[in-house]
């Protein structure tokens, strides 16, 4: 891995949520679903309080196959279709949304190198694409919402984006903004 001199700075949330929305919150490279890993963590914490007192498999900090399978391959990520190790641009039109699986395989391998290697398939469905798929963060801004108190600073910071894009009147019934 050559040094190109760049920095790895944070993507603003801002930006990660316009990416995925603009993106249907389906992988570039796979084109299946994803999850948003906070929706989870809520999910999980409902299930608790209402009494569920079995384990549970939604949500590990750190993805784990064997504590939370959905994330370990299905996670939202935003990744860089030009590494930005390898002289990619750390910009909005060099970022896509990808499930935590693709991410990790694609690493910092080229578009061309990693097509080859894992040629995407598309996902058959008899009626097509998911058209009203957000990766749970409906869920999220619901349970978040509802323990806004609660919210850890990372969290804090996903709830206030994804509230600034979506019109509150419309979460649940799978209509967005037009504009952010």
């Amino acid at each position: 891995m050559e040094d190109t001199g760049k920095r790895r700075t944070k993507i603003p949330m801002a930006v990660q949520v316009q990416v995925l929305f603009r993106d249907g919150w389906l992988c570039h490279w796979c084109h299946r679903p994803t999850v948003f890993a906070p929706a989870m963590k809520y999910l999980e914490a409902f299930v608790k309080d209402q009494g569920c007192q079995y384990p549970l498999a939604y949500y590990d900090f750190r993805y784990r196959r064997d504590a939370a399978p959905l994330l370990d391959h299905l996670a939202a990520v935003v990744d860089h279709v030009e590494a930005l190790s390898t002289g990619g641009p750390h910009d909005e039109a060099n970022f896509v949304t990808a499930c935590n699986k693709c991410n990790l395989t694609k690493s910092n391998r080229t578009v061309e190198d990693y097509v080859a290697k894992n040629p995407g398939k598309r996902v058959k469905g008899k009626y097509g694409e998911p058209v009203h798929w957000d990766g749970f963060a409906s869920l999220f801004l619901i349970l978040a919402g509802a323990n806004e108190k609660k919210l850890l600073g990372s969290e804090r910071g996903w709830y206030f984006a994804l509230r600034k894009y979506l019109d509150p009147k419309h979460i649940g019934n799978g209509e967005r903004r037009t504009t952010a």
